[in-house]
C-alpha cells in the first residue's frame, strides 16, 4: 500500500526535495537561494566603508600567480573541481594600484612578495619595474622578501632598496633558453605519418615532426631573439644592483666553480656577491619586519595593507569620470581558435563581436587592441582582421599594441591598425603559415587492420587518417599554404609599404625582438599600452576621453553550478591521469581550424 505524503514527511521531513516530480523545481530554489544571498553579499559591499587606512603601514603587493595582460577563464570542467582555476593577477589592476601609492602621502613603504610569478612575461616585467622605479623615485622605500626568487621574482624585486631571502633559498640566476621536444624516432616506431606543409626557412613549429632535434636555422632564429631578451634583463638588473651585465653573466657562466670553491652555503655566495642583502629564516624574517614597519594591530606580523584592500580603497576614493568620448581597450590574449572562447583564448567570434560592439558605439572614438599571442588558425584570426577593417572604415583609429607575444596569428590581427606599438621585449614576427595531416594507415596494417573501398571521384580529398595521404589532396594542401603565405606576405608588404621581397626577406617564420622589429619596420613604435592609449587619443584628436575594457558577458548560472561540482571526491578530481587526459584534450581542441590551416609561433610559446 502506498503511504500518503503526510506519512512519507513524517519518516523524512526531506523526501519532497528528491521527489520526481519536485526535483527539479528544488534544483531552481536551491539555485535561487544561492542568487539572493550573493546578491545581498553583494549590496552589503556597496554600502560598506570600512576601509583599511594605509597610513603607518608597509603597502604589501603578493602576486598569487604570474602577473597576466588578462586573467585566464577556463572551460576545462576540472579546473572548477580540483579549485584549480588560474591564480593571475591582472597587470593593470597591479600598474594601478602602484602609480597611485607613488603619488599618495599616506604609503611610505613598499614590501614585495614575489614568490609566485614565475611565467610573468618580459615585456609586462618591463612595465612593472618601470612602476617600481617611479616609486623609487617619489622618495618611498621598497623592500622585497621571499623564500626563494625566480628568475621573474628577482627582476622586479632588483628595484628593492633591500632582497631578503631566505637562508635556504635561492636566486634563479639563468639565461633565457628554448628546448622542445621531437617526435619522428618515435613516429616511425608506431607507424604514424605526419604530412607536413610549410613555407618558410624559420617556420620551425612542424620540425618535431619531421626530425631529431633542432636545425641551425630555428638554432639562429630562436638565438637572435632570446639574447635580446636576456641582455636586457641584465642591463635592468645590473643597474638596480650597482653591478655590470657582464659580472652577472661571468657569474652565471661560472657558477659551479663559484659555488664550489667555497665552504659557503648556496645563498651565502649570493648574499657575497651582492645579489641579496640578508639572510633570514622566516620566523626572523616576521620579527625583522616588525621592527622596521611596526608591529599589526594584533602584533601577529608588522603593520600592513595588502595590495588587494589597497585596491579597494582607491576604487572607492576615485572621482567618477565621465565623457562622450571612449576609447575601447580590447585584450586578445592566448591561443587564436574558432568559436567563442574565455578570456585568455582569443576566440574568432567572441573577440570579433568585442571589437564589433565597440565600434558600434558612436562614442567609441578609437580601438586599441591590446595583442598577447602567438597565433592560431588562419580562419578565426581572419575573422578577427576582417573587424578590425570594418572599424576603421568607419573612421576609427585602431591602435596594436603588443605585448609579451604578438607572433604569427598576433601579427595577422594587429597589422591593419593605424599603428602598431611594441615593447622592446616583445617577441614578434613568426609571419609563415603551416599544416599538418596524420595518417595511421599504416600503424593500423601492423596489427592487421586495412581499409579499402571504392570512390565515385579520381581523387579522394576527404583527409582519411586511415588512409595514405592522396597526391592529389597533397598538391591542393601544398597550394593552399603557399597562398596563404604570399597572402601573408602581401598583407603586411600592403600595412607597412614595403615590397614583397623586402617582406619575405625578414619573415619566413623568423622570430624577432621588438626593439628589432622596429630596425626592420614591422613596427612603428616602441611604448607600453599607456603609450598606445595616447597615442590612439592624439590621433582621434580627443583630449576628454575614459578608457574602458570591453568584456564578454558572464553566464552566472554556470558559474555557479560549476563550484557546486567541487564537492565531487579527491581521488577523482586529483587523478593525475584525468588532469592530463583533459589538458591534452583542451590543446587539441584548439587545432580547430577549419581548413587545418595555422599560424602559430611554437618557438613563442615556452621561453625557459
Amino acid at each position: 500500500m502506498e503511504k500518503t505524503f503526510f506519512q512519507k514527511f513524517k519518516k523524512n521531513p526531506l523526501f519532497w526535495i528528491f521527489s520526481g516530480d519536485l526535483f527539479f523545481l528544488s534544483l531552481n530554489l536551491i539555485f535561487l537561494i544561492v542568487i539572493l544571498i550573493t546578491l545581498l553579499s553583494f549590496i552589503g559591499s556597496l554600502f560598506s566603508d570600512q576601509f583599511k587606512d594605509p597610513t603607518d603601514k608597509a603597502l604589501v603587493i603578493y602576486p598569487m600567480g604570474p602577473i597576466v595582460e588578462q586573467v585566464q577563464g577556463s572551460s576545462n570542467p576540472f579546473d572548477d573541481l580540483r579549485g584549480n582555476l588560474p591564480r593571475e593577477l591582472f597587470v593593470g589592476d597591479l600598474l594601478e594600484v602602484l602609480d597611485h601609492a607613488s603619488k599618495d602621502d599616506r604609503v611610505e613603504d613598499i614590501v614585495l612578495r614575489l614568490d609566485n610569478i614565475s611565467g610573468t612575461g618580459q615585456a609586462v616585467l618591463f612595465d612593472v619595474g618601470e612602476a617600481l622605479q617611479k616609486i623609487k623615485d617619489s622618495g618611498k622605500t621598497i623592500t622585497a622578501i621571499g623564500d626563494s626568487y625566480s628568475r621573474s621574482g628577482y627582476y622586479l624585486a632588483s628595484f628593492a632598496d633591500e632582497i631578503i631571502m631566505n637562508d635556504y633559498g635561492y636566486v634563479d640566476l639563468q639565461g633565457f633558453g628554448r628546448s622542445r621536444l621531437f617526435y619522428k624516432s618515435f613516429l616511425d616506431k608506431l607507424k604514424i605519418d605526419f604530412n607536413v606543409f610549410r613555407v618558410g626557412t624559420f617556420k620551425s613549429a612542424v620540425e618535431p615532426y619531421l626530425g631529431n632535434k633542432m636545425s641551425e636555422a630555428a638554432k639562429e632564429a630562436n638565438m637572435a631573439y632570446l639574447k635580446v631578451l636576456w641582455d636586457s634583463w641584465k642591463e635592468v638588473v645590473a643597474k638596480n644592483r650597482g653591478m655590470t651585465a657582464g659580472q652577472i653573466q661571468d657569474f652565471i657562466d661560472n657558477a659551479d666553480s663559484i659555488f664550489t670553491a667555497t665552504e659557503s652555503t648556496g645563498s651565502e655566495v649570493l648574499l657575497e656577491n651582492g645579489f641579496v642583502d640578508l639572510l633570514l629564516p622566516r620566523p626572523k624574517a616576521r620579527n625583522y619586519l616588525k621592527e622596521k614597519f611596526g608591529e599589526s594591530e594584533d602584533g601577529k606580523s608588522f603593520a600592513n595593507i595588502s595590495g588587494f584592500e589597497y585596491f579597494q580603497l582607491i576604487q572607492s576614493e576615485k572621482e567618477i569620470e565621465s565623457s562622450d568620448n571612449k576609447i575601447a581597450v580590447i585584450v586578445a590574449r592566448g591561443t587564436i581558435v574558432n568559436g567563442t572562447q574565455p578570456p585568455g583564448t582569443i576566440g574568432g567570434d567572441s573577440t570579433s563581436k568585442l571589437i564589433r560592439e565597440a565600434h558600434q558605439d558612436d562614442n567609441v572614438k578609437a580601438i586599441v587592441l591590446r595583442v598577447d599571442s602567438g597565433g592560431g588558425g588562419v580562419f578565426a584570426s581572419e575573422q578577427i582582421r576582417q573587424e578590425i577593417i570594418e572599424a576603421k572604415e568607419k573612421g576609427l583609429t585602431i591602435i596594436a599594441s603588443m605585448g609579451n607575444v604578438a607572433a604569427s596569428g598576433g601579427y595577422w590581427i594587429s597589422a591593419n591598425a593605424h599603428e602598431i606599438w611594441a615593447s622592446h621585449n616583445t617577441i614578434t614576427g613568426s609571419i609563415g603559415i603551416f599544416g599538418l595531416l596524420p595518417t595511421i594507415d599504416r600503424a593500423l596494417n601492423e596489427i592487421g587492420i586495412n581499409s579499402d573501398g571504392v570512390r565515385t571521384t579520381k581523387f579522394d580529398l576527404s583527409g582519411d587518417v586511415t588512409q595514405p595521404l592522396n597526391e592529389g589532396l597533397s598538391k591542393i594542401i601544398q597550394n593552399d599554404i603557399e597562398q596563404g603565405y604570399k597572402r601573408f606576405i602581401g598583407l603586411v608588404a600592403e600595412t607597412r609599404d614595403m615590397s614583397l621581397e623586402e617582406v619575405d626577406k625578414i619573415a619566413q617564420g623568423r622570430v624577432w625582438a621588438g626593439s628589432t622589429a622596429l630596425d626592420l619596420g614591422l613596427v612603428d613604435n616602441l611604448g607600453n599600452l599607456k603609450s598606445a592609449i595616447k597615442r590612439a587619443a592624439e590621433l582621434s584628436e580627443i583630449e576628454d576621453y575614459t578608457t574602458y575594457y570591453p568584456s564578454q558577458e558572464v553566464n552566472w548560472r554556470e558559474e555557479v553550478l560549476e563550484r557546486l561540482f567541487n564537492y565531487i571526491p579527491a581521488f577523482i578530481k586529483d587523478n593525475l591521469l584525468i588532469q592530463k587526459t583533459v589538458d591534452t584534450l583542451k590543446d587539441l581542441e584548439k587545432l580547430n581550424d577549419p581548413r587545418g590551416i595555422y599560424i602559430i609561433c611554437e618557438d613563442c610559446q615556452t621561453v625557459l
